[in-house]
């Protein structure tokens, strides 16, 4: 099995701007606050970055189809 990796919070917007989201969508799909997601992609300096728990991480790629293991669900 394919080891997760801590996104930075560039690589976190770079995968929601490839499908189109906004961060409130993204967000939704995570059943987290955008207060929360926006931690997730602020700057590591800014007071309010928080890293992105992995596993919310690893449902993120699934749900948008970019996970090496699973790809795309029906």
């Amino acid at each position: 099995m394919a080891e997760i990796a801590q996104p930075t919070p560039d690589q976190i917007s770079a995968l929601i701007k490839k499908h189109g989201l906004s961060r409130q969508e993204a967000a939704d799909l995570l059943h987290v606050s955008k207060f929360t997601w926006n931690g997730w992609v602020s700057p590591a300096d800014n007071k309010m970055s928080r890293a992105m728990p992995l596993a919310a991480w690893e449902l993120l790629l699934i749900k948008l189809g970019e996970h090496e293991m699973f790809g795309r669900l029906p």
